[in-house]
């Protein structure tokens, strides 16, 4: 991984500028791949496609700013936003809306991602709000409805939801003849027999 000159990143509320980092190069060297296709690379670190104001506290997409970079330095600052402030950046962005459909498949899959983070992939068992669990299900059936072709992948966040005996079907109807694709198959059937709604870990390199 090589970090380039930060990216300064300009609030459109207030005006307040941030610094954020930026990448000459970056590798998958020991990645993680999980079942709701989010990738963990440390050489490869996410940048967050939605960033906070420091000074406002208001939410706005980093795609949408002029690049400009700083001429000398390094910054490490990813921006990355936990699942509560995910949730308040998904409300505000699809109150004022969205500029296309590529910009929203994005928040939602934060907010899909940002979910499984908070009560699943950080290992801290938590009681899951009714309000959340009620989001999460509303989200992730616009993606399989919007964004989600793959069969596979389409049982799996259906498992995710909570609707198992849908994800069930799906998996019924599917032939699968790649080893690794049916070693996800036997893992997403396991959970499903159990009513197990948690993400898991598929690969790691």
């Amino acid at each position: 991984m090589m970090p380039g000159n930060p990216q300064i990143l300009t609030c459109p509320f207030c005006g307040k500028e941030k610094e954020i980092m930026s990448l000459v190069s970056g590798n998958t060297f020991g990645s993680e791949l999980w079942s709701d296709n989010k990738q963990i690379a440390p050489m490869l670190p996410e940048i967050s496609y939605v960033q906070k104001c420091p000074r406002c506290g208001k939410y706005f997409i980093k795609g949408r700013q002029a690049v400009k970079y700083a001429k000398d330095g390094y910054c490490f600052e990813k921006g990355l936003l936990t699942f509560p402030e995910t949730k308040e950046a998904f409300a505000q962005l699809a109150k004022e809306g969205f500029i296309d459909e590529k910009e929203e498949i994005n928040v939602r899959m934060m907010l899909h991602h940002a979910y499984n983070d908070y009560y699943y992939r950080n290992g801290d068992k938590k009681d899951i709000l009714e309000e959340d669990k009620k989001l999460f299900r509303e989200n992730g059936l616009w993606l399989i409805n919007n964004l989600i072709t793959d069969n596979v992948m389409k049982a799996e966040f259906y498992r995710e939801i909570g609707d198992m005996e849908i994800a069930k079907k799906i998996l019924d109807s599917v032939v699968v003849e790649d080893d690794f694709l049916k070693q996800i198959v036997s893992s997403i059937r396991e959970r499903l027999e159990i009513n197990n709604c948690e993400v898991f870990k598929i690969q790691s390199s």
